[in-house]
């Protein structure tokens, strides 16, 4: 299994505290089949402004630590970015990167209410030849509710990652509704843990993966396909699926 969102690093974000702490995350994941995990700190402008200069120090320091506890789980390292007009600039300097140096970037927004330049930042991000993942759609209240809004990023071809816990219940019945709904629309590219530490947040992506495969049978092979292509940067095929907006009971009975 491959986890590519994590806040593994230590003491930069709300994830991992310390090294300790790190190393715990780690052999978690690894105990939890994981072969794979991406560290994915925030970068968010203003409160957790963590260039990748910044973190490729740190990243060694963990690799290094984990190789020393004798864990096998390989760390690569990417950013989960607050997509804003300032973070294009970051993105040309290489203050910003995508997951493992690709072209694959995970991003997110603000979980209330969506900007109105949101759309126009993934397209100019995509001009910069970055493919954009949103992370967790599936907690963004305006995804809550009214899942159609979706439909406006599918436009700008974006992928989609959700959180494994999202599928358990881990942040309330509506942001697994929501999450089960994208299974079963067929648009979730990637699940992943979103780990911030050994306790609620942790590693892990079998119990996720499990409730998903209920839905949607095959998305644990469509899962490890993108993930495949995306580690040596090729091409995956967005949906282009929408999700149609169900019609009341007053519409019904206009026809």
């Amino acid at each position: 299994m491959i986890d590519i969102h994590s806040h593994i690093l230590p003491g930069i974000d709300d994830g991992s505290k310390d090294m300790e702490m790190s190393i715990k995350m780690l052999k978690m994941a690894e105990e939890k089949g994981t072969k794979i995990i991406v560290a994915t700190p925030h970068y968010i402008r203003g409160r957790y402004e963590n260039h990748y200069d910044k973190i490729f120090d740190l990243h060694q320091e963990v690799k290094l630590a984990a190789e020393n506890a004798g864990l096998k789980i390989e760390v690569l390292l990417g950013q989960e970015v607050m997509l804003d007009k300032y973070a294009l600039d970051l993105c040309k300097e290489g203050k910003i990167r995508g997951i493992n140096e690709t072209s694959y970037m995970l991003i997110e927004f603000p979980m209330d209410k969506l900007p109105n330049d949101a759309l126009d930042l993934i397209y100019e991000l995509r001009v910069l030849g970055i493919k954009p993942i949103i992370a967790h759609p599936e907690r963004y209240e305006y995804i809550i509710e009214a899942p159609t809004t979706i439909n406006d990023f599918i436009n700008e071809g974006c992928l989609f990652q959700i959180n494994a816990g999202s599928l358990q219940g881990l942040f309330g019945k509506k942001v697994q509704k929501c999450a089960k709904l994208l299974v079963k629309e067929g648009l979730v590219n990637f699940i992943a843990s979103d780990a911030h530490s050994i306790n609620r947040r942790c590693p892990g992506l079998i119990e996720g993966v499990r409730v998903a495969t209920l839905l949607d049978e095959d998305i644990e092979k469509k899962v490890s396909s993108n993930l495949e292509l995306m580690l040596i940067d090729k091409d995956i095929e967005a949906t282009m699926e929408k999700i149609q907006k169900k019609k009341s009971i007053f519409q019904i009975f206009r026809h």
